[in-house]
């Protein structure tokens, strides 16, 4: 019987070390992903710090890469999965957003182009279209007009 009983008390041994090590590994997984994901959001921060502060420049996703010291094809993948976008659609709606407010005043369309990093005034009319469903000229009309029948 003592023989049966060991046995009973080292399998119950056994089945609490087992468990407290599925705790331990249960615990490490969470701190190791929780601190990739910090990492991630650090990277993504720097990088939407420099889109932020260099939109009126060519950027390409070389250069913010080479900013933030990561490979081209992995900054991209963990830029997507923090914003749902790739780094040039958010590069490219962070500029729409700033001609939609530059054209509420009476700066050129041709300047606001190149104040928002496009030196093609046709590629801009055409982004700008398809971002807003307006040509910045008819975006800006449409603006004076709502204004004016206020």
């Amino acid at each position: 019987m003592q023989q049966h009983d060991r046995l009973v008390q080292g399998q119950a041994m056994v089945r609490l070390l087992f468990a407290q090590l599925l705790i331990s590994l249960g615990r490490l997984r969470q701190e190791y992903s929780t601190s990739g994901q910090q990492e991630y959001d650090h990277y993504v921060k720097q990088c939407l710090n420099y889109l932020h502060e260099n939109y009126d420049q060519e950027i390409h996703v070389q250069d913010v890469a080479g900013i933030v010291n990561l490979h081209p094809g992995y900054l991209q993948r963990i830029f997507k999965n923090h914003t749902g976008e790739t780094l040039m659609q958010y590069l490219t709606r962070l500029r729409m957003d700033k001609a939609s407010m530059l054209l509420h005043t009476d700066i050129p369309v041709a300047d606001i182009a190149d104040y928002v990093g496009i030196g093609s005034r046709q590629y801009f009319h055409a982004l700008f279209k398809k971002h807003t469903g307006f040509t910045p000229v008819h975006y800006r009309k449409a603006r004076f007009t709502r204004i004016n029948n206020l």
